[in-house]
């Protein structure tokens, strides 16, 4: 064995030309810690070994996000299901655990809601089932029209029908938002959860705010916008029942009518926008682009009308050409009342002749009256 300073040099040397054989600290091989298995540090989950553990895992991350929508939709925190302290493998996965804990979500809510009020709310959902219901039929009959399928009614009248459906959908839409916005200035007069003042007057003409412009917009337009407008509502509810602002169960509850709400204007979006005949805003059948093409036509005789108007001339446009079938349509003479006179040329034709044949007729009966009389005269001579 070397000793000294020399040793010292070839362990040095040593260690330079075999890196590899560095001594570490004996590793933790059986270490338990969470920290150190943690697939995510914030869950505290084991890392996955395998594709069962994987499965495991994702089963109870979605069980955690489960549980977050439940507490969310009740407005409580920890309210949901999958809150309880039960393990993942205690109850039913996948759609039939989602189905389960709607189903228990529902039945708490229709406990603690007053029978009036799932009544009452039900009934104004009606009209905007009904009102879906029927734009994407007279959408359909529009479709068929159009297309020369079906001959019972114009595509005018058709198109018309639906605008007016999609019309009524959206002004039933307005007055609703504007009702669950003066829910809340119910509650500030009732002092429910304590008196807040202007906050809770605020919340309540939100919605009015947002949805009032949507009658100003097209059908399609309006109905986004307010499908978005009874979102924010619903978060507004749902923040004031978080805050005791308003009972336990009214998130719930204004949860599942926004639900069948929004169900409805997808409907009537999907099926207008299915049948439509012509994908852009204006149909080139419809009354709309027949108007522009009128003022099209017109827009040349607007500047001569106004110059007669300013010369006195009180006068309209005149304007002479053929009508479907016989009649002909002309401008008036300056004696005439009217502007446009009406001839059948045929008819006139034909009353022409018949008048040369009765004057023809009469005159021969004259004649012959006249040369028996001339006889008459010779006998009695």
């Amino acid at each position: 064995m070397i000793r000294g300073p020399g040793a010292r040099a070839v362990r040095a040397s040593t260690f330079h030309q075999f890196p590899l054989l560095r001594v570490s600290p004996p590793a933790r091989i059986l270490s338990t810690s969470s920290k150190a298995l943690a697939a995510n540090a914030q869950s505290g989950k084991p890392a996955s070994d395998n594709w069962k553990h994987t499965v495991k895992n994702v089963k109870e991350e979605a069980g955690q996000v489960k549980s977050s929508i439940e507490s969310a939709v009740a407005g409580s925190p920890g309210s949901g299901a999958g809150s309880s302290n039960e393990g993942p493998d205690s109850s039913p996965s996948g759609a039939a655990d989602l189905l389960g804990d709607a189903r228990s979500v529902s039945s708490e809510m229709f406990q603690a809601v007053p029978r009036p009020a799932l009544l009452w709310g039900a009934a104004g959902v009606l009209p905007y089932i009904s009102t879906a219901g029927a734009s994407v039929y007279l959408a359909r009959q529009t479709n068929l029209v159009a297309n020369g399928m079906d001959t019972h009614i114009d595509y005018e009248t058709a198109s018309a029908l639906l605008l007016h459906a999609q019309n009524v959908q959206i002004s039933y839409g307005a007055i609703i938002l504007s009702f669950l916005g003066a829910i809340h200035w119910g509650f500030e007069f009732s002092k429910y959860g304590g008196q807040l003042g202007n906050r809770r007057y605020i919340l309540g003409i939100v919605p009015l705010v947002i949805g009032w412009p949507s009658l100003a917009l097209s059908p399609e337009l309006a109905l986004v916008s307010q499908f978005g407008a009874y979102v924010v509502s619903w978060f507004i509810d749902l923040r004031a029942t978080t805050a005791g602002w308003a009972p336990k169960w009214y998130s719930s509850y204004r949860f599942w009518l926004t639900a069948a709400v929004g169900t409805s204007i997808i409907a009537t979006l999907a099926g207008t926008n299915y049948y439509n005949v012509d994908k852009s805003a204006t149909s080139s059948k419809g009354a709309g682009e027949k108007l522009k093409k009128l003022v099209e036509a017109q827009g040349k005789e607007v500047p001569k009308l106004v110059e007669k108007k300013a010369e006195g001339d009180l006068s309209g446009p005149q304007f002479e050409g053929k009508v479907s079938g016989d009649v002909q349509a002309e401008s008036a003479d300056e004696g005439d009342d009217g502007y446009v006179k009406i001839r059948n040329p045929k008819r006139e034709e034909e009353e022409r002749k018949r008048k040369e044949e009765e004057e023809k007729k009469k005159k021969e009966e004259e004649s012959k009256k006249k040369k028996e009389e001339g006889g008459d005269d010779k006998d009695e001579k």
